[in-house]
């Protein structure tokens, strides 16, 4: 598999998208993947790696710093998320 990042400008907000390859998120799952220590796949062990915090704790930091995070899209090809982040304009006198 693979994973793309891009970050792009869009008006008033930087727009971080991360995408992967990977087998996608069932749609009745794509809430809670952000609910600390969920998992969508529960036979994953640790030994696989992971527990269950990334994107919760992604979701605290974008929500910390007025953002947001979502589930742009995903299917059995892959997933992609976005962090949308607000942009300071520094006014200097």
């Amino acid at each position: 598999g693979s994973v793309r990042v891009s970050v792009t400008q869009e008006l008033e907000k930087l727009l971080l998208c991360v995408s992967d390859t990977g087998c996608g998120i069932p749609e009745v799952y794509q809430r809670s993947i952000f609910q600390p220590f969920f998992r969508v796949d529960k036979s994953r062990s640790r030994e696989y790696g992971g527990a269950g915090l990334g994107l919760s704790l992604v979701w605290e930091i974008a929500d910390l710093h007025g953002g947001s995070v979502w589930v742009e899209k995903s299917s059995e090809k892959g997933t992609t998320i976005a962090v949308g982040l607000p942009t300071q304009q520094s006014t200097k006198p």
